[in-house]
């Protein structure tokens, strides 16, 4: 373990969010962007936590991540709007219009933003959690650059494209945040900087073929094959389709064109469930259903059923008492002093 550095949540925000600032972020928005990834490494998804701050850092000085974007929501229906993020930080973006979408679907019922013109906007299960804590289903869906080959194809075209689910119940919550990739590119990132061999179903190298050195990885491959591919190109039509209009191999790239703003699109979609009357009420019917799956045997070499989301609420309560491990790398330099 002398390569992790075990450190708490709070300061490791602080530490993130001053880095963001000495890059040139206003104090507000370096710290909702820290409080995001800091949320991700205690969920244990180290891939979308503070191992990206130095990446953002990188593009705030280049010139590709636009510091004086304004958040104002365009209504073009009673219950649906778009956000033009002009190539600000994702984080902040996503965050705001999530915000709106529960406030819209709090008085109608429904809600659908859409965000175009973002950045990176790290853990999706960030914003669904935010419908979840308002007592609502919500939907976040991004679109990425290419990383992934498609199913068939040797080269990568689609983004790893993550969605997530949120669903309230009157004791626990259903929270699934997932790539349509078998992992999220960050997570072979994060096994180059920790420098630790990859299962060979995570990617393949140049010539398409599997591989376990994570240097070696230029395409990701879609989970369950044919079926995570038809999910990639169902979240590619959601956002850069519909709200964005640029796609995958068109999107500019996270490594590499720093000094150009991204053009990423977002889809977030809310429903206040209470809306269908349903008795009993919808939080202790999804209580009983979540009661009754941990009721089920385990199969043998299991300990549980779990619903989606909760081995990582579990690391996070644990994490939140005992501290995040970072890779030390990561942890120097976000120590560091300019």
């Amino acid at each position: 373990m002398a390569d992790i550095i075990i450190e708490k949540a709070p300061v490791l925000k602080k530490m993130a969010a001053k880095k963001l600032q000495d890059a040139g972020m206003a104090r507000e928005d370096a710290g909702t962007v820290a409080d995001i990834l800091v949320y991700a490494d205690l969920r244990g998804v180290h891939s979308h936590g503070v191992l990206r701050v130095e990446h953002y850092a990188k593009r705030i000085r280049s010139g590709g991540i636009n510091l004086a974007m304004k958040l104002k929501l365009k209504m073009l229906k009673p219950n649906i709007g778009l956000l033009d993020a002009q190539g600000g930080m994702g984080h902040n973006a996503a965050k705001f219009a999530m915000g709106e979408a529960i406030k819209i679907a709090a008085k109608r019922g429904i809600a659908l933003v859409g965000v175009k013109n973002a950045s990176h906007c790290g853990a999706l299960a960030y914003y669904a959690q935010m419908a979840i804590d308002a007592k609502m289903m919500g939907m976040a869906c991004v679109n990425t650059d290419s990383c992934m080959a498609p199913f068939g194809g040797r080269k990568a075209f689609f983004g790893t494209n993550p969605f997530a689910f949120g669903f309230p119940a009157k004791k626990d919550a259903i929270l699934l945040d997932m790539a349509t990739s078998e992992v999220a590119f960050g997570k072979v990132l994060h096994a180059r900087e920790k420098n630790m061999t990859i299962p060979d179903t995570w990617g393949v190298d140049a010539e398409g073929h599997k591989c376990t050195d994570p240097h070696k990885v230029v395409s990701v491959v879609p989970f369950g094959g044919a079926k995570g591919n038809g999910v990639a190109v169902m979240v590619e039509a959601l956002t850069g389709l519909m709200i964005g209009g640029v796609f995958g191999p068109h999107l500019v790239t996270m490594y590499g064109q720093y000094e150009k703003r991204r053009n990423i699109s977002n889809f977030f979609f809310v429903v206040d469930p209470k809306v269908f009357g349903a008795k009993p009420s919808y939080l202790a019917t999804a209580q009983k259903m979540i009661d009754e799956l941990h009721a089920q045997e385990p199969a043998p070499g299991f300990e549980k059923v779990f619903i989606p989301g909760e081995i990582e609420y579990n690391t996070m309560k644990r994490y939140a008492k005992e501290g995040i491990p970072v890779p030390k790398g990561v942890y120097e330099f976000l120590a560091e002093k300019n």
